[in-house]
Protein backbone atom coordinates (compact mmCIF):
# COMPACT_ATOMS: atom_id res chain seq x y z
CA UNK A 1 0.00 0.00 0.00
CA UNK A 2 1.41 3.28 -1.06
CA UNK A 3 0.89 6.53 0.92
CA UNK A 4 0.24 10.58 0.20
CA UNK A 5 1.31 13.45 2.05
CA UNK A 6 -0.73 15.85 2.68
CA UNK A 7 -0.23 19.57 3.94
CA UNK A 8 -2.59 21.54 5.82
CA UNK A 9 -2.56 24.68 6.42
CA UNK A 10 -4.44 25.48 9.74
CA UNK A 11 -5.87 29.53 11.02
CA UNK A 12 -6.87 30.12 14.07
CA UNK A 13 -10.60 30.37 14.94
CA UNK A 14 -12.17 31.81 18.63
CA UNK A 15 -15.78 30.30 17.21
CA UNK A 16 -13.76 27.33 16.31
CA UNK A 17 -11.55 27.03 18.41
CA UNK A 18 -10.80 23.50 17.43
CA UNK A 19 -10.39 23.50 13.82
CA UNK A 20 -7.17 21.75 12.72
CA UNK A 21 -8.70 18.80 14.89
CA UNK A 22 -12.23 19.15 13.47
CA UNK A 23 -10.78 19.06 9.92
CA UNK A 24 -8.23 16.38 10.44
CA UNK A 25 -10.79 14.40 12.33
CA UNK A 26 -13.28 14.90 9.13
CA UNK A 27 -10.44 13.99 6.61
CA UNK A 28 -9.28 10.86 8.51
CA UNK A 29 -12.71 9.41 8.57
CA UNK A 30 -13.71 10.39 4.76
CA UNK A 31 -10.24 8.25 3.62
CA UNK A 32 -11.20 5.45 6.30
CA UNK A 33 -14.90 4.84 5.36
CA UNK A 34 -13.85 4.69 1.33
CA UNK A 35 -13.06 1.43 0.86
CA UNK A 36 -11.73 2.32 -2.34
CA UNK A 37 -8.81 4.43 -0.66
CA UNK A 38 -5.88 2.24 -0.94
CA UNK A 39 -3.18 5.18 0.16
CA UNK A 40 -2.36 5.70 3.58
CA UNK A 41 -2.50 9.18 4.29
CA UNK A 42 0.12 11.39 6.08
CA UNK A 43 -0.11 14.79 7.46
CA UNK A 44 2.18 17.69 7.60
CA UNK A 45 0.50 20.97 9.52
CA UNK A 46 1.70 24.40 9.59
CA UNK A 47 -0.26 26.98 11.64
CA UNK A 48 -1.01 30.33 9.55
CA UNK A 49 -2.46 32.47 12.47
CA UNK A 50 -5.72 34.23 10.27
CA UNK A 51 -4.57 33.35 7.12
CA UNK A 52 -4.53 37.12 5.98
CA UNK A 53 -1.08 37.82 5.22
CA UNK A 54 2.20 36.35 3.74
CA UNK A 55 2.41 33.54 6.46
CA UNK A 56 0.31 31.18 4.03
CA UNK A 57 2.37 31.89 1.03
CA UNK A 58 5.40 31.19 3.28
CA UNK A 59 4.06 27.81 4.82
CA UNK A 60 2.93 26.54 1.57
CA UNK A 61 6.07 26.93 -0.52
CA UNK A 62 7.29 25.36 2.80
CA UNK A 63 5.33 21.97 2.40
CA UNK A 64 6.44 22.40 -1.28
CA UNK A 65 10.04 23.00 -1.29
CA UNK A 66 10.92 21.09 2.24
CA UNK A 67 8.39 18.56 2.81
CA UNK A 68 7.70 17.31 -0.81
CA UNK A 69 4.15 17.08 -0.44
CA UNK A 70 1.54 15.65 -2.76
CA UNK A 71 -1.13 17.79 -2.12
CA UNK A 72 -2.14 20.98 0.16
CA UNK A 73 -5.23 21.95 1.87
CA UNK A 74 -5.50 25.53 3.27
CA UNK A 75 -6.99 28.50 4.26
CA UNK A 76 -6.07 31.96 2.69
CA UNK A 77 -7.54 35.27 2.86
CA UNK A 78 -8.69 36.96 -0.34
CA UNK A 79 -6.09 39.34 -1.15
CA UNK A 80 -3.39 36.72 -0.63
CA UNK A 81 -5.42 34.04 -2.77
CA UNK A 82 -4.27 34.75 -6.30
CA UNK A 83 -1.12 34.72 -5.04
CA UNK A 84 -1.39 31.49 -3.54
CA UNK A 85 -3.08 30.32 -6.74
CA UNK A 86 -0.23 31.74 -9.05
CA UNK A 87 2.14 30.44 -6.31
CA UNK A 88 1.01 26.54 -7.18
CA UNK A 89 0.99 27.47 -10.73
CA UNK A 90 4.38 28.00 -11.10
CA UNK A 91 5.20 24.73 -8.79
CA UNK A 92 2.45 22.64 -10.79
CA UNK A 93 1.30 21.25 -7.16
CA UNK A 94 -2.10 20.88 -6.40
CA UNK A 95 -3.96 22.94 -3.72
CA UNK A 96 -7.77 22.76 -2.14
CA UNK A 97 -8.41 25.81 -0.91
CA UNK A 98 -10.73 26.06 1.83
CA UNK A 99 -13.31 28.67 2.72
CA UNK A 100 -16.17 28.84 4.60
CA UNK A 101 -17.83 30.82 1.83
CA UNK A 102 -17.86 34.60 2.42
CA UNK A 103 -16.27 35.60 -0.79
CA UNK A 104 -17.12 35.89 -4.44
CA UNK A 105 -14.45 33.88 -6.57
CA UNK A 106 -12.82 36.07 -9.95
CA UNK A 107 -11.08 34.68 -12.61
CA UNK A 108 -7.84 35.49 -11.33
CA UNK A 109 -8.56 32.62 -8.80
CA UNK A 110 -8.85 29.90 -11.09
CA UNK A 111 -6.25 27.33 -11.96
CA UNK A 112 -6.40 23.95 -13.06
CA UNK A 113 -4.30 22.78 -10.13
CA UNK A 114 -6.85 24.28 -7.27
CA UNK A 115 -10.20 23.54 -6.03
CA UNK A 116 -12.27 26.16 -3.84
CA UNK A 117 -13.71 23.93 -1.49
CA UNK A 118 -16.90 26.34 0.54
CA UNK A 119 -19.92 26.48 2.11
CA UNK A 120 -21.83 28.86 -0.47
CA UNK A 121 -22.16 31.27 2.08
CA UNK A 122 -22.49 34.34 -0.42
CA UNK A 123 -24.72 31.77 -2.59
CA UNK A 124 -27.04 30.93 0.44
CA UNK A 125 -27.19 34.93 0.99
CA UNK A 126 -28.67 35.72 -2.45
CA UNK A 127 -30.93 33.50 -1.99
CA UNK A 128 -31.94 34.32 1.18
CA UNK A 129 -32.95 37.50 -0.19
CA UNK A 130 -35.08 36.50 -2.97
CA UNK A 131 -36.18 34.05 -0.31
CA UNK A 132 -37.03 37.25 2.04
CA UNK A 133 -39.18 39.52 0.05
CA UNK A 134 -41.01 36.17 -1.57
CA UNK A 135 -42.19 34.76 2.01
CA UNK A 136 -42.40 37.92 4.52
CA UNK A 137 -42.17 40.91 2.30
CA UNK A 138 -40.82 44.37 -0.03
CA UNK A 139 -39.31 46.18 3.38
CA UNK A 140 -36.40 44.46 4.78
CA UNK A 141 -33.89 45.97 7.80
CA UNK A 142 -30.60 44.16 7.53
CA UNK A 143 -28.50 44.03 10.78
CA UNK A 144 -24.64 42.86 10.96
CA UNK A 145 -21.75 42.98 13.54
CA UNK A 146 -18.99 44.73 12.44
CA UNK A 147 -16.92 41.98 11.84
CA UNK A 148 -19.62 39.46 10.08
CA UNK A 149 -21.08 42.51 7.78
CA UNK A 150 -17.55 42.83 6.07
CA UNK A 151 -17.58 40.30 3.41
CA UNK A 152 -19.29 39.76 0.02
CA UNK A 153 -22.75 37.86 1.95
CA UNK A 154 -24.15 41.81 2.81
CA UNK A 155 -23.84 41.96 -1.06
CA UNK A 156 -25.39 38.73 -2.66
CA UNK A 157 -28.00 39.58 0.09
CA UNK A 158 -28.49 43.00 -1.19
CA UNK A 159 -28.93 41.62 -4.83
CA UNK A 160 -31.29 38.77 -3.99
CA UNK A 161 -33.99 41.68 -1.96
CA UNK A 162 -33.04 43.98 -5.62
CA UNK A 163 -34.18 40.75 -7.75
CA UNK A 164 -37.24 40.46 -6.30
CA UNK A 165 -38.79 44.30 -6.25
CA UNK A 166 -37.62 44.51 -2.75
CA UNK A 167 -35.52 47.24 -0.82
CA UNK A 168 -33.67 47.45 2.06
CA UNK A 169 -35.29 50.14 3.97
CA UNK A 170 -31.78 50.39 7.02
CA UNK A 171 -28.65 49.06 8.13
CA UNK A 172 -27.84 48.90 11.60
CA UNK A 173 -24.09 47.79 12.28
CA UNK A 174 -23.21 46.52 15.97
CA UNK A 175 -20.49 48.19 18.17
CA UNK A 176 -16.92 46.80 17.13
CA UNK A 177 -17.26 46.24 21.32
CA UNK A 178 -20.15 44.06 21.43
CA UNK A 179 -19.68 43.49 24.86
CA UNK A 180 -21.14 47.29 25.22
CA UNK A 181 -23.55 46.67 22.61
CA UNK A 182 -27.30 46.94 23.93
CA UNK A 183 -28.83 46.83 20.54
CA UNK A 184 -31.30 49.88 21.59
CA UNK A 185 -30.17 51.14 17.58
CA UNK A 186 -31.76 47.91 16.47
CA UNK A 187 -34.59 48.61 18.12
CA UNK A 188 -35.23 52.05 17.30
CA UNK A 189 -34.55 51.21 13.87
CA UNK A 190 -37.47 48.43 13.77
CA UNK A 191 -39.54 50.64 15.10
CA UNK A 192 -38.79 53.99 13.09
CA UNK A 193 -39.05 51.29 9.74
CA UNK A 194 -41.75 48.90 10.24
CA UNK A 195 -39.95 45.88 8.16
CA UNK A 196 -41.29 42.53 7.32
CA UNK A 197 -38.46 40.92 8.30
CA UNK A 198 -34.58 41.65 9.31
CA UNK A 199 -31.43 39.77 7.96
CA UNK A 200 -28.99 39.17 10.70
CA UNK A 201 -25.13 38.82 9.72
CA UNK A 202 -24.22 37.78 13.32
CA UNK A 203 -21.61 34.54 14.08
CA UNK A 204 -20.32 33.67 17.79
CA UNK A 205 -20.76 35.37 21.10
CA UNK A 206 -21.99 38.29 19.00
CA UNK A 207 -25.10 36.17 17.63
CA UNK A 208 -25.64 34.75 21.20
CA UNK A 209 -26.38 38.17 22.47
CA UNK A 210 -28.06 39.44 19.57
CA UNK A 211 -30.81 36.67 19.91
CA UNK A 212 -30.87 37.09 23.45
CA UNK A 213 -31.62 40.60 22.97
CA UNK A 214 -34.04 40.08 20.43
CA UNK A 215 -35.63 37.22 22.50
CA UNK A 216 -36.20 39.59 25.37
CA UNK A 217 -38.03 42.54 22.74
CA UNK A 218 -41.72 43.02 22.11
CA UNK A 219 -40.54 42.57 18.34
CA UNK A 220 -39.80 38.70 19.09
CA UNK A 221 -42.40 36.65 17.40
CA UNK A 222 -43.90 39.19 15.83
CA UNK A 223 -41.54 40.56 13.01
CA UNK A 224 -39.18 37.83 11.30
CA UNK A 225 -35.08 37.37 11.59
CA UNK A 226 -33.26 35.37 8.75
CA UNK A 227 -30.27 35.27 8.96
CA UNK A 228 -27.09 33.53 8.10
CA UNK A 229 -26.45 30.23 8.78
CA UNK A 230 -23.58 30.06 11.21
CA UNK A 231 -25.65 32.62 13.23
CA UNK A 232 -27.33 29.84 14.44
CA UNK A 233 -24.72 27.19 15.57
CA UNK A 234 -25.69 24.16 17.02
CA UNK A 235 -22.52 24.08 18.69
CA UNK A 236 -22.52 27.74 20.08
CA UNK A 237 -26.46 28.21 20.90
CA UNK A 238 -26.68 24.94 23.17
CA UNK A 239 -29.62 26.65 25.89
CA UNK A 240 -32.80 27.75 25.11
CA UNK A 241 -32.54 31.75 24.15
CA UNK A 242 -37.16 31.64 23.99
CA UNK A 243 -36.23 33.40 20.22
CA UNK A 244 -38.61 32.64 17.55
CA UNK A 245 -39.72 32.85 14.03
CA UNK A 246 -35.99 32.71 12.93
CA UNK A 247 -35.06 30.76 9.58
CA UNK A 248 -31.65 30.39 7.62
CA UNK A 249 -31.02 29.69 3.93
CA UNK A 250 -27.95 27.15 4.26
CA UNK A 251 -26.23 24.66 2.07
CA UNK A 252 -26.11 22.47 4.85
CA UNK A 253 -27.82 21.04 8.03
CA UNK A 254 -27.23 18.13 10.37
CA UNK A 255 -31.15 17.63 10.84
CA UNK A 256 -30.99 17.22 7.26
CA UNK A 257 -32.98 13.48 6.72
CA UNK A 258 -30.40 13.05 3.65
CA UNK A 259 -28.90 9.54 4.03
CA UNK A 260 -25.47 10.75 3.50
CA UNK A 261 -25.52 12.97 6.43
CA UNK A 262 -26.85 10.67 8.42
CA UNK A 263 -24.31 8.49 7.60
CA UNK A 264 -22.03 10.77 8.09
CA UNK A 265 -22.87 11.83 11.88
CA UNK A 266 -23.25 8.66 12.95
CA UNK A 267 -20.04 7.24 11.94
CA UNK A 268 -18.03 10.94 13.08
CA UNK A 269 -19.92 9.77 16.57
CA UNK A 270 -18.54 6.99 16.70
CA UNK A 271 -15.14 7.54 15.52
CA UNK A 272 -14.56 10.77 17.81
CA UNK A 273 -17.84 10.49 20.36
CA UNK A 274 -18.60 13.65 19.58
CA UNK A 275 -20.90 15.49 16.96
CA UNK A 276 -19.07 17.34 13.89
CA UNK A 277 -19.28 20.92 12.91
CA UNK A 278 -19.31 22.60 9.39
CA UNK A 279 -15.49 22.27 9.93
CA UNK A 280 -15.76 18.65 10.25
CA UNK A 281 -17.84 18.56 7.38
CA UNK A 282 -15.79 20.31 4.97
CA UNK A 283 -12.77 18.13 6.00
CA UNK A 284 -14.94 15.26 5.22
CA UNK A 285 -15.88 16.39 2.06
CA UNK A 286 -12.90 17.31 0.83
CA UNK A 287 -11.28 13.87 1.48
CA UNK A 288 -14.52 12.71 -0.64
CA UNK A 289 -12.48 15.01 -3.60
CA UNK A 290 -9.30 13.97 -3.15
CA UNK A 291 -10.19 10.12 -3.15
CA UNK A 292 -12.10 11.37 -6.31
CA UNK A 293 -9.13 12.83 -7.91
CA UNK A 294 -6.82 9.43 -7.94
CA UNK A 295 -6.42 7.65 -10.83
CA UNK A 296 -6.77 4.21 -11.49
CA UNK A 297 -2.87 3.66 -11.20
CA UNK A 298 -3.33 5.22 -7.68
CA UNK A 299 -1.58 8.44 -8.28
CA UNK A 300 -3.15 11.49 -7.13
CA UNK A 301 -3.83 14.03 -10.51
CA UNK A 302 -1.95 17.54 -10.07
CA UNK A 303 -3.94 18.94 -12.50
CA UNK A 304 -7.60 18.79 -9.63
CA UNK A 305 -10.14 20.45 -12.05
CA UNK A 306 -9.89 17.65 -15.06
CA UNK A 307 -9.62 14.84 -12.22
CA UNK A 308 -12.84 16.31 -10.96
CA UNK A 309 -14.50 17.24 -14.36
CA UNK A 310 -18.07 15.86 -15.02
CA UNK A 311 -17.49 13.94 -11.37
CA UNK A 312 -20.81 14.58 -9.12
CA UNK A 313 -19.76 13.30 -5.01
CA UNK A 314 -22.37 11.70 -3.01
CA UNK A 315 -21.88 14.86 -0.09
CA UNK A 316 -23.25 14.87 3.43
CA UNK A 317 -24.80 17.70 1.48
CA UNK A 318 -26.24 15.99 -1.18
CA UNK A 319 -24.81 15.82 -4.48
CA UNK A 320 -21.85 17.94 -5.16
CA UNK A 321 -19.84 19.14 -8.07
CA UNK A 322 -17.36 21.61 -8.82
CA UNK A 323 -18.14 24.22 -10.94
CA UNK A 324 -16.13 26.90 -13.76
CA UNK A 325 -14.66 28.54 -11.08
CA UNK A 326 -13.30 25.04 -9.60
CA UNK A 327 -15.73 25.86 -6.76
CA UNK A 328 -17.80 23.28 -4.42
CA UNK A 329 -21.68 23.56 -5.49
CA UNK A 330 -24.43 21.67 -4.19
CA UNK A 331 -27.69 21.53 -6.04
CA UNK A 332 -30.16 23.12 -3.60
CA UNK A 333 -30.38 25.17 -0.33
CA UNK A 334 -31.98 24.38 2.99
CA UNK A 335 -34.66 26.81 4.39
CA UNK A 336 -34.48 25.88 8.36
CA UNK A 337 -36.35 26.67 11.23
CA UNK A 338 -34.21 27.48 13.96
CA UNK A 339 -35.98 25.48 16.90
CA UNK A 340 -35.39 24.24 20.53
CA UNK A 341 -36.28 20.88 21.35
CA UNK A 342 -35.77 20.53 25.20
CA UNK A 343 -32.67 19.48 24.86
CA UNK A 344 -30.92 21.14 22.47
CA UNK A 345 -31.31 23.22 19.13
CA UNK A 346 -31.67 21.58 15.57
CA UNK A 347 -32.17 23.31 12.23
CA UNK A 348 -35.11 21.60 11.29
CA UNK A 349 -35.50 21.58 7.51
CA UNK A 350 -38.84 22.83 6.28
CA UNK A 351 -38.23 23.53 2.55
CA UNK A 352 -35.56 23.64 -0.21
CA UNK A 353 -34.30 26.15 -2.90
CA UNK A 354 -32.80 24.92 -6.34
CA UNK A 355 -29.41 26.78 -6.78
CA UNK A 356 -28.15 26.09 -9.96
CA UNK A 357 -28.74 30.03 -10.34
CA UNK A 358 -25.31 30.01 -8.63
CA UNK A 359 -22.97 29.56 -11.41
CA UNK A 360 -24.28 32.21 -13.37
CA UNK A 361 -24.64 34.61 -10.58
CA UNK A 362 -21.23 34.01 -9.84
CA UNK A 363 -19.89 35.52 -13.44
CA UNK A 364 -22.21 38.22 -13.27
CA UNK A 365 -20.57 39.52 -9.73
CA UNK A 366 -17.47 38.37 -9.88
CA UNK A 367 -15.60 41.55 -10.34
CA UNK A 368 -17.21 43.31 -7.25
CA UNK A 369 -14.27 44.65 -5.32
CA UNK A 370 -12.82 42.67 -2.19
CA UNK A 371 -13.51 45.23 0.30
CA UNK A 372 -13.64 44.61 3.66
CA UNK A 373 -11.47 42.38 5.81
CA UNK A 374 -8.44 40.38 4.66
CA UNK A 375 -8.77 37.37 6.90
CA UNK A 376 -11.23 34.55 5.76
CA UNK A 377 -14.43 34.50 7.15
CA UNK A 378 -14.37 33.02 10.56
CA UNK A 379 -10.76 32.97 11.39
CA UNK A 380 -10.21 35.60 13.77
Amino acid sequence: MGSIKIGVLIPKSDMYPTLGMDLLNGLKLGFSSDESFQLTPNFVIENVGVAGDDQVLKSAEKLILQEDVDLTIAFCGILKLSELVNFQNRYKRPLIHLDIGGRIYREEHISPYVLHHTLSMWQSSYAAGKYAVQEFGKKVLVAASYYDGAYHMTEAFNRGIISEGGEITRFFISNANYKTETFDGLFQSIEEEEPDVVFCLFSYKEALQLMSAYAKSEYNGKIPLLAVPVMTDETIATEDLEIKQLQTVSSWSFDDPNPDMKKFISNYQEAYDDLPNIIGLMGYEVSQSIVASISSEGKLSGELSKAMEGKTLSSPRGPLRYNRFNESQVEEFKVRNFEFNEVQYHNNVIGTIDCSFTEELQQELKDLPAHGWQNPYLCT
